[in-house]
């Protein structure tokens, strides 16, 4: 209730009552929201509130109309800003939620789709030297410009699921419906281990209105191994193509410079899955040829064999390969172009130089003679295996 003073007429009054102003913001947005906070963006003074059914009357919470910046939380955990106008503390705001999706895939340079099985790069799997390209599409029938939005508001995200996955770099791109970086981790190992390393993940994420869907990205097993060679810097990179499937036969232990290792190098097994090979993986044929010569050698002269070969060490990926006391990071072992091979039981002067021989008639293959990592005269007291090259 108020009253009117009359400035000719000072002894007579109006009185009069104003009605209660309710106001209504609508706010279109494209999930269920769940919170909001409101904050005035002059005094700095806010609050946050629950919201059900879409809608939130905020009287008694507000203290001050005007300019507001509202953050809105949604169900598919989305965060969609905007500054609104507060006129009156009788204001509902109601969250109009319009009928909208999208999907995010992983396409090429040519922005086609990647898939599992019609490509050799999984939609999902990468190394770190990859430019990965993500792509936000529309579901049929939705349209975000007849909505009255702008792919301009896609807010793109992407961050690494443990601290050394790092960070990205982002690649300058002027459409904002395509997302693309080259990964970033941390950390990465290179002191030698025996155990296969961790797989990097990222998980990006696009919103538009408060609707955020995600896309995730881990490496397979066939990355985890590739990106060793990327981690050591080595001169030859295997392709996806270039990993093959093994089940530990030529992933076995190896030797070691401590002595106590290497006596039981043959009873150590590394199954990480896979091993790499340098254009192709040769081990099978050239393990057959090898048992096939000495087999010969020895029947010609004149020596019964009742024991066999074993491969002592064969691949070895560049953190095996550090673990066990080497310093060559492109050993003929970690692009899969060497096996060393020891005999069984009684072991002669003869029989290494007849191994050796069956090495060495081998297409391709050179022998040499080893006690470890040195090479030694071949049949010499302290040889270990032959080293076969290829």
């Amino acid at each position: 209730m108020g009253k009117i003073f009359l400035t000719n007429h000072p002894e007579k009054t109006l009185t009069f009552t104003l009605p209660n102003v309710v106001d209504y913001i609508i706010i279109d947005i494209y999930d269920d929201v769940e919170t909001f906070s409101l904050t005035n963006t002059s005094t700095n003074i806010g609050f946050g509130a629950d919201v059900t059914d879409n809608e939130k009357n905020i009287f008694g919470l507000i203290d001050h109309i005007g300019c507001h910046e509202i953050e809105i939380n949604t169900s598919s955990d989305g965060v969609y800003k905007k500054e609104i106008e507060i006129i009156t503390k009788r204001t509902t705001i109601i969250f109009n939620k319009l009928d909208y999706d999208f999907e995010l895939k992983r396409v090429d340079g040519e922005c086609q789709e990647i898939k599992d099985k019609e490509t050799n790069l999984l939609s999902t799997s990468f190394v770190t030297t990859d430019i990965v390209k993500l792509q936000y599409r529309e579901l049929e029938s939705y349209d975000l410009i007849k909505d009255g939005f702008n792919f301009n508001d896609i807010i793109w995200e992407t961050k690494g699921i443990t601290t050394n996955d790092g960070t990205v770099d982002l690649e300058e791109n002027d459409d904002n419906t395509i997302n693309s970086f080259t990964p970033n981790p941390i950390n990465r190992p290179t002191t030698g281990s025996r155990q296969p390393n961790n797989p990097i993940k990222y998980i990006t994420t696009a919103t538009i209105l408060g609707l955020k869907i995600k896309f995730e990205l881990e490496q397979d097993g066939k990355d985890v191994l590739r990106q060793e060679y990327i981690d050591y810097n080595t001169t030859w990179k295997p392709t996806r193509d270039e990993i093959f499937s093994d089940d530990g036969e030529w992933n076995t232990g190896n030797y070691s410079q401590n002595s106590d290792f290497n006596t039981n190098a043959s009873n150590y097994q590394y199954d990480s899955g896979y091993i790499a090979a340098e254009g192709d993986n040769r081990f099978q044929e050239i393990w057959d040829e090898l048992n096939t010569n000495y087999q010969e050698e020895c029947s010609d002269a004149g020596i019964t064999l009742d024991t066999d070969l074993s491969c002592n060490s064969c691949y070895r990926n560049p953190q095996r390969n550090r673990a066990v006391g080497s310093v060559l990071i492109n050993s003929n072992h970690t692009i899969g172009h060497a096996m060393d091979v020891k005999i069984l039981g009684a072991r002669t002067k003869q029989k290494w130089k007849l191994l050796n021989k069956a090495a060495e008639q081998i297409e391709g293959v050179n022998g040499i003679c080893e006690n470890g990592p040195t090479q030694v005269t071949c049949g010499a007291s302290n040889q270990s295996h032959v080293h076969l090259a290829w």
